[in-house]
């Protein structure tokens, strides 16, 4: 397992990366654009949405699979999953994470199958601010 550390913590970087980006970008600048062109934002954004909901679970998906396998180098059932500092900011994060999932399946179950809106219209704005509490949490379990 060490052996792959380095290519899983290189993918789960690139996505994190993509993933909060895209979502920031949406939050801070497609919100205001959409502000400002009104009706016509809907037409000329379509596609960068419509490419986001491609790629994102992907990169969701890459994000959970990279982590989890190197979770496994930090909690497991000799290390323990509560011992130490970084193993108690490590499941923060998780929990974190997978809250972070639960909003992503809830609003593309309500894009792709339902056809509706989602009901929860800040969920990129939730996901935004607990992505960046899990990088920081993620960069302070190395040095609390």
């Amino acid at each position: 397992m060490q052996l792959m550390y380095p290519y899983f913590l290189t993918i789960h970087l690139i996505c994190a990366i993509i993933f909060l980006g895209f979502i920031f970008t949406d939050v801070f600048l497609l919100t205001a654009l959409k502000k400002s062109l009104g009706e016509k934002a809907d037409e000329l954004l379509s596609p960068v949405m419509k490419r986001g909901v491609k790629i994102m679970p992907i990169c969701v998906l890459l994000l959970v699979i990279s982590g989890g396998a190197m979770m496994s180098s930090y909690l497991n059932s000799e290390l323990g999953f509560f011992n130490t500092n970084l193993q108690k900011l490590l499941m923060i994060k998780i929990i974190l994470a997978l809250i972070i999932v639960l909003f992503i399946i809830n609003a593309l179950v309500f894009k792709l199958m339902l056809k509706r809106a989602n009901p929860i219209k800040s969920t990129h704005s939730i996901v935004l601010v607990l992505g960046f509490i899990t990088v920081v949490l993620a960069k302070m379990a190395f040095f609390v």
